[in-house]
């Protein structure tokens, strides 16, 4: 589990200031049912993961469902919310700065960030979507132009390695343990360099040499 690192300024606005408050979470106990259902009725694309301390523990998204439904074959009331949820979530705090949140939105490529308490837990969620409406409702409190970029951030096309989703690995798996770490290949393809081409005499005397060994083979026959 991540966390945005604070950096203050004074006037600066901060999460609190533009975060959702009271969001609805699943339970690690839950199956993916329960998390469509949430989806459904929040109009939403993200929901967090909580134990029972309501500590945040993962995240899932509607993509995430989708990819464990297809993979699995199963339907969602069949697979718990355990085995599909990503673990690797960057979290921020109320009192962080808005400005510093959304550098880690842009180099993570979220479109949602959780808010924890120092304690861990769950007290709500950062959308770019919340900026979105502030910087056109406040353009004073944030500038319209950061939050553009980062959204063009965010939606950048991402790396091939990252193509390969721990969530959508641990679905394809169907287990219930950590999700695999996605790790790029460190081994690079060797290099093919051409074969040697042999010059037209050299290639004429290894004939006349392999049809010399073949008529002493046949004499001491």
């Amino acid at each position: 589990m991540r966390r945005v690192p604070a950096v203050a300024t004074i006037g600066d606005m901060k999460v609190q200031d533009a975060m959702s408050k009271q969001p609805r979470a699943v339970r690690m106990v839950d199956r993916l049912d329960e998390a469509a259902r949430i989806l459904w009725e929040q109009d939403c694309g993200f929901v967090p993961v909580v134990d029972g301390a309501d500590v945040l523990c993962g995240v899932l998204t509607d993509r995430d469902l989708c990819m464990a439904s297809y993979t699995q074959g199963r339907p969602l009331s069949e697979i718990p919310v355990l085995a599909v949820m990503a673990r690797e979530v960057v979290s921020c705090r109320p009192d962080d700065v808005v400005k510093t949140v959304m550098q880690a939105m842009q180099s993570a490529q979220v479109h949602r960030l959780p808010v924890i308490d120092t304690r861990g837990v769950l007290v709500g969620v950062l959308a770019i979507n919340d900026l979105l409406r502030i910087s056109k409702a406040r353009p004073a409190a944030l500038d319209a132009g950061a939050v553009m970029a980062t959204l063009a951030g965010i939606t950048a096309p991402r790396k091939a390695v990252d193509d390969a989703s721990p969530t959508v690995e641990a679905a394809k798996a169907g287990k219930a343990g950590k999700a695999p770490k996605v790790e790029a290949a460190a081994t690079a393809a060797p290099a093919v360099e051409p074969a040697p081409v042999a010059k037209p005499a050299a290639r004429a005397a290894a004939r006349a040499s392999g049809a010399s060994k073949a008529r002493g083979k046949k004499r001491k026959a």
